[in-house]
């Protein structure tokens, strides 16, 4: 593999990075609209299924915002070899 396709290769992933970024930023932008709607409904109950959406809708939470750092992070050190490698 030459260097120019490593920076092809390298490119197309920074663009599918893009690409799956603004996907979760939909998904979480529709996580947000559903919490908004869920937690209110749910206030006050004890039940077991409403700690178990409350929890699930956290963990949910948190796992997009720990993706989307991941994301950040493989595009940073994409641009950097990039860069690197001229």
């Amino acid at each position: 593999m030459s260097i120019e396709d490593v920076k092809a290769t390298l490119r197309r992933g920074n663009k599918a990075v893009k690409d799956a970024r603004r996907t979760l930023e939909q998904a979480n932008a529709q996580l947000l609209d559903a919490t908004g709607i869920a937690l209110p409904t749910l206030e006050g109950s004890e039940h077991a299924h409403v700690q178990r959406t409350r929890a699930g809708l956290k963990a949910a939470a948190h796992e997009i915002e720990l993706t989307l750092r991941r994301l950040d992070a493989a595009a940073e050190h994409s641009t950097a070899y990039l860069d690197a490698i001229g």
